[in-house]
Order: C-alpha cells, then sequence, then structure tokens
C-alpha cells in the first residue's frame, strides 16, 4: 500500500488546480510535496542507500499522477539534493545540519549543475568557486551563458538551499568541478548576489516554477565545499562522482512512468468502457467494444504491469554495487529510455481515444503527458544517454546481462540490431569518423529501445505476468520495427496483426479484473472516470444562466441541479483573486462537491 493513500483522498489533494493563478498553484504543488514527503519521512540511509521507501515515493501515485509537478520537487530534494548531501556528509559531519533541514523539507533542496550554455556537456561548465586568501569562497557567474538553467530557485515560500557546481580555483589553478552548498533565498528574498530569474512556463505540464540562476561574487564560508579541497589526480573521475545522483535520478525519473502509464490506461479504460455510442440497431454500444479503442488502451495496460516487472529488477539490479558501474548506469540508461517510450506513446494516443474529453488537464492523461516531456530531457537526454550507452556497448567496453531465452522475438531482434550495426562499424576506420555518424549514430535509440523491450520482456516472465499480458507486450513491441520483423524473420504483416489480434481477445475478458488490480481509483480525480464525477465538476464550473430579463427561469434552472458561480475570491474553480485554501487533513466536503478549505 502507497503511504499516501490517505493524503490523496484529502483536500489538498482532491482539490482541483486546474485553471488557477500561477502563483497559487506553485504553492499548492509545494505543500502537496512536503506532504508526500512527511509520509514517507526519508532518512539519510534510505536517500544513500536508495532503500525501498525511497523507490515507493518516488513511484507514488499522489505525486506522479495527481500532481506531477510535486514528483519533479521531490526527487530533486531527495534523490539530487539531499542525496548528493548525504555522500558527502559521511566524511563532513558539518554537512548534517543542512542535510536534516532538507529531509525534513524544511528547506527546498535544489541541484545546480547545467548551464545555459552547457547540457549534455556539463563537465565544461563555467561557473568559477575562486579560494580566497582568508579561506572563504568566491562564487560567481562569469558570463550570461555560464548561468545556472531550470531549477526552480525563484523565491515560492520555502527557503532554498543548493548543491552547485562550479570550478575550483585554487592559487590560480583550476582544480575541478566541486560541489558547494548554497543557500538561495529564505523563501521570499534572495540572498546577496544570487539572482533567480523566472522562466515562462514549459506548456501543458503542471507548473514548476524553473529559474535561470545567476551568482554575482557571492561570499561562500570555506564549509561550503563539498569534499576536499586538493586538487584530484583524476578531475574527470572525481566530477562524476560528484553527479553521481544524476545516474540514481535517470532511473528515479523512468521509475515516475509505471504510476503515469498505468493511470492513463486505467482513466482511458474506465472512460471507453461507461461511453457509448448509437450503433445501427438504435441500442447503446461502449466504444471499448470497437477494437481501435481495444487495442490502445489494452496495448497500455499491458506495457504498464510489463514495464513494472522490469523496474523492479532495474531498481535491484542498479543497487547491488558488486556490479561494474558501467552496467549499473547502463540499467538505469535503458530502463529510462524503454519506460518513456511507452509512456509517451500511450499517452500521446489514449489522450486522443478520449477525445474532446482528452484535450483537458483536469482529465489527467494530457497533464501526465506533458509532465513526462519533461522527463525525456531531466537527467540524461534520451538521445544523448543512447548514443553514449550504444556506442559502448557497439565497441564491445562492456556488457549488459544476456537475455533468459534467446529464442524469443524480442531477443532475435536485439541481437539482429547488434549484428547489424556491429557489421556496420566494422567497415569504419573508428568510431569518430563520418560514417558512424551517419550510419550508427541515428540508430542508437532503436538499438537501447531493443535492449530495453527484450529486458522487459525477460522480466515479465520471470515476474509469472499472466501470459496473455506477456503476448501482448511483445506484439506491441513488435509493431515499433514491423519492417525488421519481416525483412530478417519473415513474420509477414499479416502475422504481426494475428498475433496482436489473438492478444487482444485474450486480455479484452479480464479487462475488468486486470483494471481493478492496480488499485488507483484514490489517486483518479478526472471527471470522465465515473458519472457521478462529471456531475459533480460540470456543478463546480462558473456557470453563466439566461438573461432573467428575457424570461425568469430561475425556479427551474435551481430544480434542475445547476448552481451560480459564488461571487467571494477564492472560489473551488480559483476564478478569485484571493488565497488559495489549503487542508492537509481529511476536512469534509459541502453537499454540491465543493472542499471546505481554510485560508492560508
Amino acid at each position: 500500500m502507497n503511504s499516501s493513500l490517505q493524503l490523496a483522498k484529502s483536500p489538498l489533494f482532491q482539490l482541483r488546480s486546474a485553471g488557477r493563478p500561477l502563483n497559487e498553484r506553485i504553492r499548492l504543488t509545494f505543500e502537496r510535496a512536503k506532504a508526500v514527503a512527511h509520509a514517507y519521512a526519508l532518512t539519510s540511509d534510505d536517500v544513500l542507500n536508495m532503500t525501498e521507501k525511497f523507490w515507493k515515493m518516488h513511484t507514488d501515485p499522489a505525486a506522479a499522477v495527481m500532481d506531477g509537478a510535486a514528483s519533479v520537487l521531490l526527487t530533486l530534494q531527495y534523490n539530487l539534493c539531499a542525496g548528493t548531501l548525504a555522500m558527502f556528509a559521511v566524511k563532513q559531519p558539518d554537512v548534517n545540519e543542512v542535510l536534516q533541514e532538507v529531509l525534513s523539507f524544511e528547506v527546498s533542496g535544489q541541484f545546480l549543475l547545467t548551464e545555459v550554455a552547457h547540457g549534455l556537456d556539463a563537465i565544461h561548465i563555467e561557473t568559477t568557486a575562486t579560494l580566497l586568501p582568508n579561506g572563504d569562497w568566491d562564487l560567481n557567474t562569469p558570463r550570461e551563458q555560464a548561468a545556472k538553467y531550470m531549477p526552480p530557485t525563484a523565491p515560492a515560500g520555502t527557503p532554498c538551499v543548493a548543491v552547485v557546481f562550479a570550478k575550483a580555483i585554487i592559487n590560480g589553478e583550476d582544480c575541478g568541478i566541486r560541489p558547494f552548498v548554497v543557500h538561495i533565498h529564505d523563501g521570499k528574498d534572495m540572498h546577496p548576489g544570487v539572482v533567480s530569474k523566472l522562466l515562462p512556463q514549459r506548456g501543458g505540464s503542471r507548473p514548476v516554477h524553473h529559474s535561470i540562476t545567476y551568482f554575482h561574487h557571492v561570499r561562500l564560508p570555506k564549509t561550503a565545499l563539498l569534499g576536499s579541497p586538493e586538487k584530484p589526480a583524476d578531475p574527470r573521475a572525481t566530477f562524476f562522482h560528484g553527479i553521481f545522483r544524476v545516474a540514481v535520478g535517470t532511473l528515479a525519473i523512468g521509475t515516475f512512468c509505471v504510476p503515469v502509464l498505468q493511470a492513463s490506461a486505467y482513466i482511458a479504460g474506465r472512460y471507453s468502457m461507461r461511453r457509448t455510442v448509437v450503433d445501427v440497431d438504435g441500442g447503446l454500444k461502449p466504444i471499448i467494444s470497437f477494437r481501435t479503442q481495444k487495442i490502445p488502451v489494452l496495448t497500455a495496460l499491458a506495457q504498464s504491469v510489463a514495464i513494472e516487472a522490469w523496474m523492479n529488477k532495474a531498481i535491484a539490479m542498479f543497487r547491488d554495487t558488486s556490479l561494474d558501474g558501467r552496467v549499473r548506469h547502463a540499467i538505469a540508461a535503458i530502463s529510462k529510455v524503454v519506460m518513456i517510450q511507452h509512456t509517451m506513446d500511450a499517452g500521446l494516443v489514449l489522450a486522443d481515444r478520449c477525445g474532446a474529453q482528452g484535450l483537458f488537464e483536469v482529465n489527467q492523461i494530457t497533464g501526465m503527458f506533458s509532465d513526462m516531456r519533461g522527463a525525456v530531457i531531466a537527467e540524461g537526454d534520451l538521445l544523448g544517454i543512447s548514443i553514449r550507452l550504444a556506442s559502448e556497448l557497439l565497441l564491445k567496453r562492456y556488457a549488459v546481462p544476456s537475455t533468459s531465452d534467446p529464442t524469443s522475438l524480442l531477443a532475435k531482434h536485439e541481437a539482429g540490431m547488434f549484428e547489424e550495426l556491429r557489421g556496420l562499424l566494422a567497415g569504419m576506420r573508428h568510431h569518430r569518423s563520418a560514417d558512424f555518424d551517419l550510419y550508427i549514430l541515428p540508430e542508437c535509440l532503436s538499438l537501447i529501445q531493443a535492449i530495453g523491450h527484450r529486458m522487459v520482456y525477460d522480466a515479465a516472465v520471470a515476474a509469472n505476468l499472466d501470459a496473455c499480458l506477456v503476448d501482448l507486450y511483445v506484439a506491441s513491441c513488435v509493431k515499433l520495427d514491423s519492417a525488421w520483423y519481416v525483412e530478417k524473420l519473415g513474420v509477414s504483416r499479416r502475422a504481426q496483426r494475428d498475433m496482436e489480434n489473438k492478444a487482444i481477445d485474450a486480455v479484452y475478458p479480464r479487462l475488468e479484473e486486470f483494471l481493478d488490480k492496480l488499485a488507483l481509483d484514490p489517486y483518479i480525480t478526472a471527471p470522465i472516470f465515473s458519472e457521478d464525477r462529471w456531475e459533480r465538476f460540470v456543478n463546480s464550473l462558473p456557470t453563466f444562466p439566461p438573461s432573467r430579463g428575457f424570461r425568469d427561469d430561475s425556479a427551474a434552472y435551481a430544480a434542475a441541479g445547476h448552481r451560480l458561480p459564488a461571487p467571494a475570491a477564492g472560489d473551488d474553480f480559483g476564478s478569485g483573486s484571493g488565497g488559495l485554501g489549503l487542508v492537509l487533513g481529511a476536512q469534509a466536503m459541502s453537499k454540491g462537491g465543493d472542499m471546505a478549505v481554510s485560508k492560508l
């Protein structure tokens, strides 16, 4: 059971945020993130050793499904910021004070690595921290393009502290990129020398106050440095050690996909079962009865439970320190690539299959889809990490765990991709040649996806998932490279369709059973989920009745159950200019379905 189950039912999470002013939505997201954080109460051991609680927090539907922006704040807080602090607190006890403030969410914890001009090439960042004669540090942004990009550092009511990466300059010498603890603001006012510029919203996603951050000769105490001031023998290795939590984040962000994909399938499935059309005989027919509706809904369902099986295995492998570190990083990258692929593909088509209803954030699918667009880039752009990993695997620098069933279709596809690309590579002078850019780079993402499909399949079989779901997962992956199966294995397009149809026909009679097993009801606020929720949603909307000067229908209007919008500010649909009402406890709802809220 998720630790946030009761939170999901509370007014804090049931309150609809769509349509509210941006600053109110951001404050609401912070309160939700804090509530989830307090429910899990992670310790330094949890974040340092990535315990079960750590991973459960990342996959909790209260954040990932109900407010994706809260998931962003939580992974920044506990994986990147607290995780990095915990790494160094072992040898620097003075770090424990700020670590505890981050763990308790007394402060917002951020992680400032990338810059406007340096994303995937973060090893070339330009921010400097110069050691002064008295032992203090001077933190400075040398030019506009060296400003820190994306982390939400603009004041939002909660004090902010950040792990900031900068080139350590000691006695005029560049001693490598190092992390520093920097206080950003007190919740309202920026600290001296620190400037934050609020970026516009990404569009479509639940809002996070992404920012551009500058440091103008900010004075830091000598204890701000995390690690030794001595110049490292291997600056590159020291850099990657310092940003280790980015690799953890690659897997952690990938795990968001499990609740998101399951919830998307759940909402679209329930809606498709209750939405009807009039058939040729004049009767009502649920739209789920059409093959064009069954395929995307049931495929997303099968993929969601399959990637959950893989997620559990991937987490165990990533935590296994006996494995080659490169292999552990590879597992994280493969996991993110394959889980986001399935989630993004499904999110788009499922929203479409809900028609006009699917366009609205309030019905959750499109909001979750837009949230995951940011996950494509965060903690390693999918294409970038695929190019690096595929190149290393093709060059045989190391290998990922092999399949448990080399006879499976997906294992054959993986092996075929390797054979083809290594054959091309063998005819090239080296991996930095123009031909490598021409023939190999464009296929790197497809290769990592193929590896991921095979790994998900193996994990699903090992987890004893229902055979019909596994078969449907395989069929869905075959469709992603249909031509290869025709060309290399002689599986015709008709045979591929028959494979999918057989699996669909096996899953469909058990759809209700499989949806019930997801147990997502408390986390679903989408009005299209049920007739009752739709009615309550409609009754909460701003309503403009007919002109009473034309004909007085007020009595009939009220008898029909319609309600006029309350003129007071701060109402339930957020059109007023008053403050946002927030409550953490379970409060009673009024007869009409509005939340009883207390003012901040």
